[in-house]
């Protein structure tokens, strides 16, 4: 960004030429109005907003930018200009807040005085606080669209708040406490001791919370005093609801603690409506609460870790009577979505505070935490969790399922045999507790994987595991729980293995393919197993639904009608 310096020398080309072709991408000059100073207010505002979404860069307010002749062009501001007042309604308008810097120079035109605005673009988008913004696109203000604000939010994967540094003495900033709960989860989590000895200040040193004697904003986002995190990184809060309804709660608080007491808060809000089934397993009685512990943890860390920092907002949880809703403000970023968030590589917004909490032994970097939460609840028989993104915020939804005793003891079984499974084949064995069957198509969006990977991931458990059976052939073929599986999984329920494919299972099959392509009665015969005789009957059975024969012999062909 140009300098002040740089700005003054331009106006002397003001001679040559307009105002407006000396505008640029950082670089914009309007006239001060003598209507009112409320309209002057509202387009420093605007403008601030402009430039600060457009990467930064500087008004100058007080030149006519279609005049020529420096002596006509520059009609200057007052000269009583309160600047403080200025840049405090800036700040109170613009969300999140912009805090711009406001020079007045010295010129012999107009009324002696020009004003200076200059902001900088490190926590764009912002907007006013009607929630309306514009963004610099060369020389213009264009409105800030809904999906140019994803686009921004998305794309600015550099710009990394959190390892902003804080300009005040670190020992002002720092919380005891927050010190305290550190040590105790570092200690859970068996942090080597030579780290959990050294003393508070090589500690945070050590990690990089400090840089020289300052915090890094990720720094004090751990290790701040409430009141601190408040005043200098307002747009950081959190919430919890326990809720009767969509719109009534009966408990509420907020707060800006920093991140391990805000974790600890909201664990404890959630520990006291977290029923608890025992289950027996012989002189020993295990207990396990409806939402696992270890899910809870991960889903919590992950929102404060991946939130965006530049928008105001809460990371907000939510507790129903039978779900629990987690939210935090900021989109998903480039590339990952609800449909492979479980795979795919971790993206960090914030990479100064993950790497701080990683050194911690808080959170692991190689994209755990979202497996261990799916992990968590799977080998329990319990839904997994479900991820959507609502407006400009990641929403996690976890639904109170009941615990699955013998799905769980079926796992550590398998695990005595040294027989281990992914998360895949968790989500595999989860669907077919609540479904009948699962296909290659189904497999690759349960397990969130491609369709060559699913038919390998079905495949490995039928012929290796023997956890599943597979049933028909081609194109036709699904798969089952095995009759081992299932008779220890669903002792409840009789099992019966049938050879062939149930028959009206079969007409919706050859119905919902015939909706793609043609089929020969050898291609039928290939997915069922059926003779030819069988084919035709079934068939037959079908004119009704529109099925028809078309040609003879080997040649001939089922198709639908008008398809």
């Amino acid at each position: 960004m140009r300098s002040v310096e740089e700005i003054e020398k331009l106006l002397d080309q003001l001679e040559d030429c307009i105002a407006d072709d000396l505008e640029a991408q950082d670089l914009d000059f309007k006239e001060w109005t003598d209507r009112s100073f409320g309209d002057n207010i509202k387009l420093i505002i605007k403008m601030a907003i402009c430039m600060a979404n457009g990467g930064g860069g500087h008004i100058v307010f007080g030149v006519a930018d279609k005049v020529q002749k420096r002596r006509n062009a520059i009609r200057g501001v007052p000269v009583d200009l309160d600047l403080y007042e200025l840049q405090k309604r800036v700040y109170e308008k613009t969300d999140p807040h912009l805090l711009p810097t406001f020079k007045e120079i010295t010129v012999p035109e107009g009324t002696g005085t020009l004003l200076i605005v200059s902001v900088t673009g490190e926590m764009a988008p912002h907007t006013n606080t009607d929630g309306s913004a514009t963004i610099r696109k060369g020389k213009d203000c264009i409105p800030l669209t809904g999906s140019l604000r994803k686009e921004m939010v998305g794309s600015s994967v550099t710009m990394d708040v959190t390892s902003e540094i804080v300009p005040e003495d670190w020992t002002t900033l720092v919380s005891a406490t927050a010190i305290e709960k550190v040590r105790e989860k570092m200690a859970e989590a068996n942090a080597p001791e030579d780290l959990l000895s050294l003393k508070d200040f090589d500690l945070l040193n050590s990690i990089g919370a400090l840089n020289g004697n300052y915090f890094t904003k990720g720094g004090l986002l751990i290790f701040g005093k409430s009141d601190a995190i408040q005043r200098l990184i307002p747009q950081y809060r959190w919430a919890y609801r326990r809720m009767l309804s969509d719109t009534d709660y009966i408990v509420r608080d907020d707060g800006y603690h920093p991140i391990p007491i805000a974790v600890h808060e909201l664990e404890r809000y959630l520990a006291t409506d977290n029923p608890i089934m025992t289950v027996e397993s012989g002189l020993f009685h295990h207990e396990f609460s409806t939402y696992p512990k270890i899910a809870i943890r991960e889903a919590l860390l992950n929102a404060f870790t991946h939130r965006d920092y530049r928008i105001h907002g809460a990371v907000m949880l939510k507790q129903y009577k039978d779900k629990l809703i987690l939210t935090n403000p900021g989109t998903f970023m480039e590339g990952i979505n609800p449909n492979n968030i479980v795979h795919h590589p971790s993206v960090p917004r914030n990479h100064h505070l993950m790497e701080l909490l990683d050194r911690l032994h808080l959170v692991n970097r190689s994209n755990m935490g979202v497996p261990r939460i799916y992990r968590s609840l799977l080998v329990e028989g319990k839904e997994p969790p479900s991820y959507r993104e609502v407006g400009n915020s990641i929403e996690l939804s976890l639904i109170a399922s009941s615990l699955f005793p013998g799905f769980k003891k079926f796992i550590a079984d398998l695990s005595s045999e040294n027989i281990h499974l992914d998360v895949d084949e968790l989500l595999v064995l989860q669907y077919l507790l609540r479904h009948e069957q699962i296909d290659t198509s189904t497999a690759a969006r349960v397990a969130q994987r491609n369709h060559d990977q699913a038919r390998e991931l079905l495949s490995k458990m039928t012929n290796e595991s023997q956890l599943l059976e597979a049933v028909g052939r081609g194109k036709g073929r699904y798969y089952t729980l095995s009759k081992t599986t299932s008779d220890i999984l669903k002792e409840e329920m009789s099992y019966e293995r049938q050879i062939t494919l149930d028959e009206e299972a079969v007409k919706m099959r050859i119905l919902t393919l015939l909706k793609e392509q043609d089929l020969t009665n050898q291609e039928i015969r290939r997915m069922t197993g059926w003779n030819r005789k069988k084919v035709y009957k079934v068939i037959t059975e079908l004119e009704s639904e529109g099925v028809q024969k078309v040609g003879w012999g080997r040649s001939a062909v089922y198709t639908l009608k008008d398809k």
